[in-house]
């Protein structure tokens, strides 16, 4: 934690000198979307990396074009102006020190986690409790190990710093573009899966009685702490050195094994929502992998490193906002199944798709109410089959229910896959 606070605060006081590179960066703003009146900016570096679009998304064939600002600039500047104004309404503030954030953050830890000591068995239930009932999960579908920690256990998380160079062997050309489609499908998918867990980072704020009722002061500690970790990503370049604050191991389901399970730690309560939810929108996001165990190894490899998670933080939230946007509130119950859909589309398709939804157009809309008919006509199909079921008296096992792999990843058991029949082993890929 020293090491991460010495880089943190040399960060913040870099971006807060009046040198040649802020009034650089002057410049840059005038094609960073801000919202009128805001004095809080990114930090300069960030601004910059933006621009030239060195992030964990690059030049995305998903991203819609832009006239003045990329598409990035403007659902960034929105998302960094939401995280400013939660960080001032928490600490009550007119604007914001940034060299002072260390100071608030660090102490705002440590007093959360010693809250939390005599209640850390309740507080790991109540997490389990809140992501059962959000996403609809059965116990006898995915199991859940979810605990407070003093420090997290970083052994068996496989991801590299930087992607992976394999070797591998395409039948052609075509399957070469097609493979590396697939990689920048699963950076996508990545950042959408940081966004749905850093969106549920204040869910805290739905068991407000349960909490105050452990600690009245837990929710005040965990508004303030969770605001200040939402804004330092913008303001900090190398959050990827940053503090361990929790981790999410996933068992996808197995013929020996049929329910998946879902390792998650964390220091402190919010933390172990967010990496509960990066868990459940793994499994979901299985879907979205190629079937091929030699490309599925290729795209692991390529797209799941260490490096790209501070910006998938950054950018994650904003395209996860912008795709909930276009869902009705009445039907907001079914993002999870929207999302699943969408995942499971081909490559190509998948990315016209969703461009269309990242643009906020017609079509988009159009494309997001057809999954959502086809969504409800298999729940109540789903429902139509259980009551059939329970007219008829079911069967002795009624009260067990699995599935197999394939059915999880969206094949059809015992289907063909060629010269790639032998599927993935997802313990070696995550």
């Amino acid at each position: 934690m020293s090491d991460f606070r010495k880089m943190a605060e040399m960060a913040l006081r870099e971006a807060a000198k009046k040198t040649i590179k802020e009034e650089k960066a002057k410049l840059l703003n005038e094609s960073i979307v801000y919202p009128e009146g805001m004095t809080e900016r990114m930090s300069p570096k960030l601004e910059q990396d933006l621009v030239d679009r060195k992030h964990s998304l690059g030049k995305h064939p998903i991203f819609p074009d832009d006239d003045e600002a990329t598409f990035e600039q403007k659902i960034l500047g929105k998302r960094f102006s939401e995280v400013t104004k939660r960080y001032k309404r928490a600490f009550d503030l007119d604007t914001i020190d940034n060299t002072k954030l260390l100071n608030e953050m660090i102490p705002l830890i440590n007093e959360s986690v010693e809250l939390e000591l005599k209640h850390r068995k309740k507080l790991e239930k109540l997490a389990e409790q809140m992501i059962r009932e959000e996403y609809n999960m059965d116990k006898d579908v995915v199991e859940i190990h979810c605990e407070l920690v003093d420090k997290v256990n970083m052994e068996g998380t496989k991801k590299n710093p930087k992607p992976m160079a394999i070797e591998s062997t395409f039948k052609n050309h075509d399957e070469i573009v097609l493979a590396n489609e697939e990689v920048y499908k699963r950076r996508f998918i990545n950042a959408m899966i940081q966004g749905a867990a850093k969106k549920t980072n204040h869910m805290f704020h739905l068991v407000d009685e349960e909490l105050t009722e452990l600690d009245p002061r837990l929710p005040n500690k965990y508004a303030k702490m969770m605001s200040a970790a939402d804004y330092m990503y913008y303001v900090i370049p190398d959050m990827e050195e940053g503090i361990k604050g929790g981790v999410v191991r996933v068992q996808f389901p197995t013929a020996a094994n049929p329910k998946a399970i879902i390792y998650a730690q964390a220091i402190v309560f919010p933390v172990l929502i967010h990496e509960l939810v990066k868990g459940v929108m793994e499994l979901i996001s299985g879907h979205g992998l190629p079937k091929q165990k030699r490309i599925g190894e290729y795209v692991i490899n390529k797209a799941d490193f260490l490096a790209a998670e501070p910006w998938d933080m950054r950018l994650g939230p904003a395209i996860w906002e912008q795709f909930a946007s276009m869902i009705e509130p009445d039907d907001f119950d079914l993002k999870h199944h929207i999302y699943t859909e969408l995942v499971k589309l081909p490559v190509r398709e998948f990315n016209v798709k969703m461009r269309e939804i990242m643009a906020g157009t017609k079509e988009g809309k159009k494309i997001i109410n057809g999954i959502i008919k086809d969504v409800k006509e298999g729940l109540a199909e789903d429902e139509f089959n259980e009551a059939i079921d329970e007219i008829s008296g079911g069967n002795d096992n009624s009260d067990i229910q699995s599935f197999d792999f394939d059915e999880l990843m969206g094949g059809e058991s015992g289907s063909d896959f060629n010269d790639d029949s032998d599927g993935y082993d997802f313990e070696d890929l995550f």
